[in-house]
Parts: structure tokens; C-alpha cells; sequence
């Protein structure tokens, strides 16, 4: 008996450390983000909350933050549309370039980020729209449409496709049906690829250094920036508040689809 058990204690040993493999990191951010010395220290000397009091009063981390934001919304909103749209059509469309298209509208997500960087660069920097906001929107756009793709489309294969074939035969358009019978069958997961595609725009950084320039600086390029010139404790303090807003939007997504499945 002892034995029969031994694979599975085993198992579960190996699951905890990989566990702890993966948290270890976050934690000890979190931990230092309370030091209350004013260089970067773990374990902390002391306690304090003075990271998070500076990084709230100052206005350069203020305006990065808010920038982040703005274009993270923006882009959750186009993306979303635009994914969900291109999910719809590759899913109940009927063509035979189907999967040559799929693999053409999801291929940012294997492309490498600095490759897409210095393309979008070449090709903006000609319409003087390097170093705005706009240029971050297209790009984090690009990179964040491709992930709804996936996960709408996943949801859609699984979804019942008879139904609006039934509304479509009782003379819907193909607009309504996609408004009142597609759309509610997946609205989960369209809530749930929103979710990503706010967290994809909100923490990139690569797309952020090519395309923002000093004019357009979000926050993880201004945490790269301030990693790379200055060792500012104040990073610790922003990192948790990252990882607690990515933290509660995916718990707030999970909460979401598991209603929707329960009605």
C-alpha cells in the first residue's frame, strides 16, 4: 500500500515545486516592494509603503500609467472587434483558403515581437506617426488581434452552429444573427480574449521603445528606462501593482464565464 502511494507523493512533490518555481519570483518582487530603505534590498532592512506613496505622486509614472491605459482600452476594443469578426469568418466561412488565412491572421503571434517592431517602424516612421499613441494603438493592435482570434475561434468550433443556421432559415440577416445567436453562444470567451488583449497591450514594451519615442512613454517602457539608467526601488512597488490588476482582470474574466455558463 505504501508503495501504490509513493508515485503519487511523488507527483505531487514535483507539482509543488514547480509551483514554487514559477511564484517564487512575484514574491519576492512583492516582498521588496515594501522596503523602506532607498536602494532595492530582500529581505527588506525595513518596512514601509514609501515605493507606492512615489510612485502615486510622481507625475512621470502618473502620465506613463495613464498612457498605458488609454491605449490598452483602446486597443481591447479594436481588437476585440476585429478578432471576433475574423473568428466568425473563419469558422462558419466557407472557403478553401480557410486555413492558409487562419495561419496568415495569427502569424504575429509566432513572429518575433522585435521583428514586428522594426517593420512597423520602417512603415510608420515615413507617416510621421512614430512617437504618438496612434502608432502604439496600430501596433498593440497587431499583436493583441491574433490572440482573440484563437480563443473566440477555439469557442466557436465548440459552439452549437445549428442555431443560426435556424435563424438564418426563418429569415434573420446574417448581422442579426451574429448579433442575438453567435455572439451570446461565445460571450465568454469574447470576454475572456478581451481580457488578454488588455493585459498584451498594457505590458508590452518592445512595440512601446520602437514605435513610442520620448513623446509617447508607457509605463513598462518607462520601467525598462528607469531599469536601465537607475535602479529605482520604486519599480518593485509598480511590478506588484501589475501583477495585482493582471491578477484581478483574468479572476474577473474567469468570474464572468463561469456565470454565464451557469445561466
Amino acid at each position: 500500500m505504501p508503495s501504490a502511494r509513493l508515485p503519487r507523493i511523488v507527483l505531487w512533490l514535483f507539482c509543488g515545486l514547480v509551483i514554487v518555481f514559477l511564484v517564487a519570483p512575484i514574491l519576492v518582487i512583492v516582498i521588496a516592494s515594501f522596503n523602506g530603505t532607498p536602494f532595492l534590498q530582500f529581505p527588506p532592512a525595513s518596512w514601509s509603503l514609501r515605493w507606492y506613496v512615489r510612485f502615486f505622486a510622481s507625475e512621470r509614472w502618473y502620465e506613463a500609467a495613464l498612457l498605458s491605459l488609454r491605449v490598452a482600452v483602446v486597443v481591447t476594443i479594436a481588437s476585440t472587434a476585429l478578432g471576433t469578426l475574423a473568428a466568425i469568418g473563419l469558422v462558419r466561412g466557407r472557403t478553401r483558403f480557410r486555413a492558409a488565412l487562419e495561419l496568415f491572421l495569427v502569424s504575429p503571434m509566432v513572429v518575433p515581437v522585435i521583428v514586428m517592431a522594426v517593420g512597423l517602424y520602417f512603415l510608420l516612421a515615413p507617416l510621421r506617426l512614430t512617437g504618438s499613441a496612434a502608432a502604439l494603438v496600430l501596433g498593440h493592435t497587431i499583436v493583441a488581434t491574433p490572440i482573440v482570434i484563437v480563443i473566440v475561434a477555439a469557442a466557436l468550433r465548440l459552439s452549437d452552429g445549428s442555431l443560426e443556421l435556424a435563424a438564418r432559415s426563418l429569415g434573420a440577416t446574417w448581422w442579426r444573427t451574429v448579433r442575438y445567436v453567435t455572439v451570446p453562444q461565445v460571450a465568454p470567451a469574447i470576454g475572456a480574449a478581451a481580457a488578454f488583449a488588455f493585459l498584451t497591450s498594457f505590458d508590452e514594451v518592445v512595440l512601446a521603445v520602437f514605435l513610442g519615442g520620448p513623446d509617447a512613454t508607457t509605463l513598462p517602457k518607462r520601467m525598462w528606462e528607469s531599469m536601465r539608467f537607475e535602479i529605482d526601488p520604486t519599480l518593485t512597488a509598480i511590478s506588484t501593482l501589475l501583477t495585482v490588476v493582471a491578477t484581478v482582470i483574468l479572476a474577473a474574466a474567469q468570474l464572468a464565464r463561469r456565470a454565464e455558463e451557469r445561466s
